[in-house]
């Protein structure tokens, strides 16, 4: 029986307005193959990943408003990191949860390390077609 499921997936884009704005999008695994593993495994690819980095931001600290440098995937590793839009919506990301920044141009967001400990987190970079559109 051939698998997949959905991910919720946190989006911060640049609207129209030239202000970022958070929104909810589902995030489609689907099976690799019919049979077997194939079957049993839902993946979404992201495509060719280079310039991947992981980034540590000091407890506490706030990094003032700026776009993202680039399209990309940011994966909550440690800590808790708040994400400001210039809407004035407010997102917490926790370990494991993660974040399509897409707000390359306007404003951007603030980035506040929001625990005791470093905010430690993976960026892929990803390409125009990533997510798939359901």
């Amino acid at each position: 029986m051939k698998h997949s499921t959905k991910l919720t997936c946190t989006r911060l884009y640049t609207g129209p307005d030239g202000v970022s704005h958070f929104a909810d999008e589902a995030l489609l695994l689907s099976a690799l193959g019919n049979e077997g593993i194939q079957a049993a495994l839902a993946v979404s690819r992201i495509g060719d990943v280079r310039g991947a980095t992981f980034a540590s931001l000091k407890a506490g600290t706030t990094e003032d408003w700026h776009p993202a440098p680039r399209r990309q995937v940011m994966v909550c590793l440690r800590g808790i990191v708040e994400v400001t839009a210039a809407d004035g919506e407010k997102r917490r990301l926790t370990p494991g949860q993660f974040i399509l920044l897409e707000d390359t141009s306007g404003k951007g967001h603030i980035t506040h390390a929001a625990s005791a400990e470093d905010h430690v987190a993976l960026a892929l970079p990803v390409p125009d077609a990533f997510p798939a559109k359901t």
